[in-house]
């Protein structure tokens, strides 16, 4: 599991490279940004841990789900939400919340095949 939650993480820091870059560069970066990367896999693992939530070995596409979807999300944020709206940090709040709920959605909407 240590491996599972440490490559779910490399892979989200990886694929948020090139948005962490340029929210930097516009100096909207925030600190919840740096837990985008963490917190909801931890909540995600926690969840599992719990008992909370079909089980089985098929639930770990849940895990590939959050993580895919938390770099598109912040990239989302970064490129498309900051120029619509001027309020970075609150567009940075509110993707940090979506991406929270996530994982609880995730663990309570997906069904067990096995």
């Amino acid at each position: 599991m240590a491996i599972l939650f440490l490559s779910s993480v490399l892979a989200i820091i990886s694929l948020s490279s090139l948005a962490w870059y340029f929210a930097r560069k516009r100096d909207t970066w925030f600190d919840w940004d740096w837990m985008l990367s963490v917190a909801p896999v931890t909540l995600w693992f926690a969840l599992i841990s719990r008992g909370i939530g079909p089980q089985g070995p098929d639930q770990i596409i849940e895990l590939v789900f959050i993580a895919g979807a938390i770099p598109l999300l912040l990239s989302l944020r970064v490129f498309a939400l900051d120029a619509l709206f001027q309020n970075a940090r609150r567009n940075s709040i509110f993707i940090f919340v979506v991406c929270m709920v996530l994982p609880i959605a995730v663990r309570f909407t997906m069904p067990a095949f096995l």
